[in-house]
Parts: C-alpha cells; sequence; structure tokens
C-alpha cells in the first residue's frame, strides 16, 4: 500500500540454506541463482510458506541470492528471508541520491541503511524464468549490462529507443549490440529523463557519437518515437515486426515464421495488435495470420478494467455480459459501446484474450501491474488440464484468423457443463497457443520455412511456450526461442536495430 502496488509481487532474498522452506529449486534453477551474476530467479513457492501479500494470486516467486557484502552481513543472523523492492514508486526510475530517497521515501521506509558511494548509473536487479525453451529474461540488466552481444549488422551506426513501457534501448557499432539496463515506462517524464542520460552515458561510455540513425516504435504517439524524430534520421518499425527480427537475429536465422503474442502494439492498419503470426525472411516481413479483431470497450481503459474485455467477448458470443463481473453501471455503459461501436477500437491482442477469461472467471477485476491478469490466469491454469477443444481457424483475405470467440464460447458452454475453473484456465491458453502454433506450421509448410519462433510479453507464459514447442518440434521443425535477450518489450530495442539494419542495406525506408 505504501508504494501504491497493492498486489503487484515482491522478490526475495534468502540465504541457500532458507530458500528450502519456501521452494524447491530444480538443479538448473540453483545453477541460475548461484550464477556470480545473481538474478532474480521466478521459482515455484509452497504457499503454506510465504504471506499472501508476498505474490498475491501467483503461483511463483522471484528469488536471490545475497551478491554483497552488506546483503550477507544482514541475512547472517536473520532466521527467514527478506521481502525486497527498489527505491522507487512505480514507472519511475530508482532513486539513486541520498537526500531524495530520505525526502521522497519518508513515509514508506521505517528506517534507512545508506551508503556514501555514489551510484552513477542505475541498474535493477535482472530476473529470469527457466522455460520449456531455457532461461528466459524477464528482465536484463545487473549482471548482464553492458555486455555486448556479438551481431554483425552491417557498418552503419544505429540507435534504437524501444517502446513506451518496460523500455530499453540498444546501440549497435562495429559488430556489436549493446542493450541497455532496464528504464522503464516512458510515459513518466522522470524516466524519460533518465533515458536521455543512459543514453548519454553508454555514448560516453563507448566513445562513439550518437547515431544518425535512430530506430523507433511505429507508435505516433509515443514519446521514444518524438525523442527518436528530434535526434536524427527516425526509422519506425512495427511491433511486432521487431519483437520477430529480434528473435531472427539472436538466433542467427535469415527467415523464419514468427509468433508475437503480447498485450498491445501500434499495427499497420492502425488497430491494436497483439496475437500475430509474421513470416520475416531478411527484413521483409508478410502478416500471414492473427486472433479475430475484437472490441476493446473504452480503449486503453479495457486494459486495466479486465472485466470490460470479458464484456466484448460474451457480446460478440452473442452471451450474457452479465457475466463479466463488472459492476452494473459500468456494464451498463460497456454494453452501450459494444453496441454503438463508440470508444470501442478493436483489437488482435493475446493478452486482451487471456485478461478476458481471467475476469470472467472471477480472479482479477482490476488490473494493478502489467500482466497481472494473464499471471493470475497461469497460476490457476497450473491447477488444471486442458479440456477438448476443436481449433477454429479460418482463412480470410489472405490470413489465417484464429476465432478466440468462438474459443470463448466453448469456454462458456464447458464452464455451464460443470467444468472446473482451473481446467477452463488452462484450456484457454492451451486453445489459444495450439492456434496461433498450428497457423505457423500451415504457414511453414507453404513457403518451405523450417524455423518457428515465439516472442512478445506474453512468451514468458511457460504453458504458451510448451504448447507452441511441442506442436512445432512433432512435426520435425525447428523452435526457436529468446535466450539472450527478454521476449517483451525489454528486447524490443535489439529488434528494431535487427528490422532497420535490414533496411539500411536494403535501401527501402518508408
Amino acid at each position: 500500500r505504501r508504494l501504491a502496488r497493492p498486489a503487484q509481487p515482491f522478490a526475495l532474498m534468502a540465504r541457500e540454506d532458507q530458500i528450502p522452506l519456501f521452494s524447491e529449486p530444480t538443479e538448473k534453477e540453483w545453477e541460475l541463482l548461484r550464477s556470480p551474476r545473481r538474478p532474480i530467479v521466478v521459482l515455484l513457492h509452497k504457499p503454506e510458506y510465504l504471506a499472501p501479500s508476498v505474490a498475491p494470486g501467483l503461483h511463483t516467486v522471484g528469488v536471490m541470492l545475497p551478491y554483497t557484502g552488506l546483503h550477507h552481513l544482514l541475512l547472517r543472523g536473520l532466521p527467514f528471508p527478506l521481502v525486497m523492492t527498489s527505491a522507487n514508486f512505480p514507472g519511475r526510475p530508482m532513486l539513486i541520491e541520498n537526500d531524495r530517497i530520505l525526502r521522497e521515501l519518508s513515509h514508506v521506509a521505517d528506517a534507512f541503511l545508506l551508503h556514501n558511494r555514489r551510484i552513477v548509473a542505475r541498474c535493477d536487479d535482472s530476473v529470469l524464468r527457466l522455460g520449456p525453451a531455457g532461461p528466459v529474461f524477464l528482465r536484463r540488466s545487473r549482471g548482464w549490462v553492458p555486455e555486448p552481444i556479438p551481431l554483425d549488422l552491417g557498418s552503419e551506426p544505429i540507435l534504437a529507443l524501444g517502446g513506451d513501457l518496460n523500455v530499453t534501448f540498444a546501440l549497435y557499432s562495429r559488430g556489436k549490440i549493446f542493450l541497455s539496463q532496464h528504464i522503464g515506462n516512458t510515459e513518466e517524464l522522470e524516466t524519460l529523463e533518465f533515458l536521455e542520460e543512459a543514453v548519454a552515458h553508454f555514448l560516453r561510455l563507448l566513445g562513439i557519437p550518437r547515431p544518425k540513425w535512430i530506430a523507433c516504435d511505429l507508435h505516433p504517439g509515443f514519446p521514444t518515437r518524438r525523442l527518436a524524430e528530434e535526434w536524427g534520421k527516425a526509422i519506425p518499425i512495427q511491433h511486432h515486426v521487431a519483437h520477430v527480427a529480434g528473435l531472427a537475429g539472436e538466433n542467427g536465422a535469415e527467415e523464419l515464421v514468427g509468433i508475437a503474442v503480447d498485450g498491445y502494439g501500434y499495427g499497420l492498419d492502425g488497430i491494436a495488435w497483439g496475437g500475430e503470426v509474421i513470416l520475416w525472411r531478411r527484413g521483409e516481413f508478410r502478416r500471414v495470420g492473427h486472433l479475430r479483431p475484437v472490441p476493446m470497450p473504452g480503449g486503453d481503459l479495457a486494459a486495466l478494467r479486465p472485466g470490460r474485455m470479458a464484456a466484448s467477448f460474451l457480446y460478440a458470443a452473442g452471451l450474457p455480459p452479465d457475466e463479466a463481473g463488472l459492476p452494473e453501471g459500468e456494464r451498463k455503459m460497456v454494453l452501450s459501446q459494444l453496441q454503438r461501436g463508440l470508444n470501442a477500437p478493436l483489437t488482435t491482442s493475446a493478452g486482451r484474450f487471456l485478461d478476458a477469461v481471467a475476469a470472467w472467471l472471477g480472479i482479477c477485476s482490476e488490473r494493478t501491474y502489467e500482466g497481472e491478469p494473464a499471471m493470475k490466469l497461469e497460476a490457476l491454469a497450473a491447477q488444471g488440464k486442458p479440456l477438448p477443444l476443436e481449433i477454429p481457424i479460418r482463412w480470410e483475405t489472405e490470413v489465417y484468423v484464429l476465432d478466440t470467440v468462438e474459443i470463448f464460447r466453448a469456454l462458456w458452454k464447458a464452464r455451464k457443463a460443470g467444468a472446473r475453473a482451473a481446467d477452463l484456465a488452462a484450456t484457454a491458453q492451451w486453445a489459444l497457443a495450439a492456434g496461433l502454433a498450428r497457423i505457423g506450421l500451415e504457414v511453414a509448410k507453404r513457403e518451405g520455412v523450417e524455423s518457428i519462433g515465439l516472442t512478445g510479453g506474453a512468451a514468458v507464459n511457460a504453458a504458451l511456450t510448451q504448447t507452441i514447442k511441442e506442436e512445432v518440434e512433432r512435426k520435425g521443425l525447428q523452435f526457436l526461442a529468446h535466450r539472450k535477450i527478454p521476449p517483451g518489450d525489454g528486447g524490443l530495442s535489439f529488434g528494431q536495430l535487427v528490422q532497420a539494419s535490414y533496411l539500411l542495406r536494403s535501401q527501402t525506408l518508408p
């Protein structure tokens, strides 16, 4: 409550002998925990040990071992782990000046342990999760930054500024990509100022001038795009194309069918994309599949109030919208928006579909942090098994469409027949993943492509990854996943660099 994050999970710092009290890490997870880089590792936890407020509604918790002498001293005499969080408010950069910390966090912390060493550059903890395809970054920061990622993208230096949420920037120079630490959400002025400071710091460290080519997101309203246009020659890159290009670049692939799943990205047709299948070949791309477009009543408000998306799916399926879990007044307003098509832009977002299912099942009526409904749905689904369900895919105007409205209708019928909530949650995830995988396989077969990959913020979901990986490998094709960069927006700038470099080399800038 003090940090205005009522449901966002915290991380734990614990000694090795304390971790078995609340979790049973696998051998590989222990390797990650003990790494000299000391990341936060997301582990399954025993709910009976942790206070519910540590990771509300989740089956996992972030854990790290002490990595400084001070940490070891703090933990030496304690019989329990410590709950850890950064010295900042949600969406804003960490405070690094002692006087500001004492002044601005006096109502948050009861005591302060300060240091006389000045912090030169902010760097949040890195966060990893062991997924079906190996370790995956939720955040790549302390311990990895500024270690370069070798990749030859030609002779032209490029700077990429990412999107607007979970922003990182990336700098390409002389066969290396330098991906920055976590910057944050640039809707906040302080974060945008931090971005400018961090870019200047990297350029000083590397001893190079700011490149004239600046890659950015296609969205015309993002602060990072405006900054790119101020700083040099902007190269706008569509959000999901950047994700797929980053996956290709990281894996050294010259062509692939990329499945991009997340909450939002400005589409080439002006609507909100987020459940896309993209054929990518050396910078050239074609959208070959997507989820069925559904309205977002209230626009961005539908992402904060997932019951609005539940009402949208129920309405589209011809089912009673009163099961969306909305208060009566809000439900009537949403229904009016849907009936009149007023302030209800279309979306193909996988995130909004998962949000709708979470709200409909009654596990998340309000999103208090990014990804909350889908994370709580994943936790519930871990207790269930997918039910048999026909995957509704159709061919429509040169693309395949996965009909998530029909999936929602099938879930509704199963619930009426007595299906458990956990099984319905598992079915929703499986149907989404299997449907997108089958579209990808059909495109790969038609185009003669041997690799299919998964990217985007929802790619950290273990069940989605497992299903798509199994579907792809069952057909003898190669499954590509992220291992060096985050699949979400923390890796977006990397993909923007890759895509921009192909456009520059082929002289096909828009």
